[in-house]
């Protein structure tokens, strides 16, 4: 009799896709998995949808271009989103350039040591470590219809860590990113409003302007109220949504549908 597979098993994992309900109950599954395979934190997102599929989308805050990103996954460190979405660093970024060419998963150290890299590129990488985001790899998922998305996982020690956890789980990894493809696909349209909170009518209008770029002292003009009524009803809205800074908040209340810029 063969033993039964462990609860942060991939095995595990794909079976508890079947019953999951929304794209961020998928994310905490993958991140418990991810870990027990000795990742300390990942990204998973859509490069390029498939055709005449319609996801979820925003723009980010304080985005140079207006450039829409389609609904993701991550547990990277806070700054490095917050600060990788607003200087439009996907159309920079030479891992995701990589993933459109390759259907293998790839280090990160490999694309690092490229003489072909722009300046650009080199700048994203190197940002990138300053953050924390340093011995990493991409698993590009080739989807239906001409889709594309990528999973990445990121060590949480040295170096050799990160190599041992990668040999030791890359087989895994083909399989585990595959099936969070499928089911995040098969939600990312659909997933219902599970944990949906109230927000007011003047919490709403202080997120809108904020996404659009507007300061606390900004925004109570166009309201015509104190700043530090806007900066009450910012902290509110944190508080509800269950993130840490205003701009994590606007990208939430975008995401889930609560506003539109």
């Amino acid at each position: 009799m063969s033993p039964l597979p462990s609860e942060n098993s991939v095995e595990s994992y794909v079976e508890a896709l079947s019953g999951a309900r929304s794209t961020a109950e998928i994310g905490a599954k993958l991140e418990s998995v991810l870990k027990g395979m000795g990742f300390k934190s990942f990204a998973y997102v859509h490069v390029r949808p498939p055709l005449g599929k319609k996801l979820r989308s925003f723009v980010p805050p304080g985005s140079r271009s207006g450039n829409q990103v389609h609904e993701f996954l991550s547990t990277l460190p806070g700054p490095w989103v917050d600060h990788y979405l607003s200087q439009d660093y996907g159309d920079l970024d030479p891992t995701l350039q990589a993933a459109v060419s390759r259907l293998m998963p790839f280090q990160w150290r490999e694309i690092g040591v490229r003489n072909d890299l722009s300046n650009g590129q080199r700048k994203v990488l190197n940002e990138a470590r300053d953050h924390g985001v340093k011995d990493g790899a991409t698993i590009p998922i080739h989807g239906p219809d001409s889709g594309l998305s990528t999973l990445s996982i990121v060590g949480g020690g040295g170096e050799r860590e990160f190599q041992d956890a990668y040999q030791r789980s890359y087989r895994d990894l083909v399989w585990l990113a595959i099936n969070t493809h499928e089911a995040f696909l098969n939600l990312a349209e659909s997933a219902p409003d599970l944990g949906r909170v109230r927000l007011t009518d003047r919490e709403r209008d202080c997120l809108v302007w904020t996404a659009r770029g507007k300061t606390a002292w900004e925004v109570g003009q166009i309201l015509s109220i104190s700043e530090e009524t806007v900066l009450f009803h910012l902290k509110n809205v944190t508080r509800k949504l269950g993130v840490f800074s205003k701009h994590h908040a606007v990208v939430k209340a975008v995401i889930q549908g609560y506003i539109v810029p």
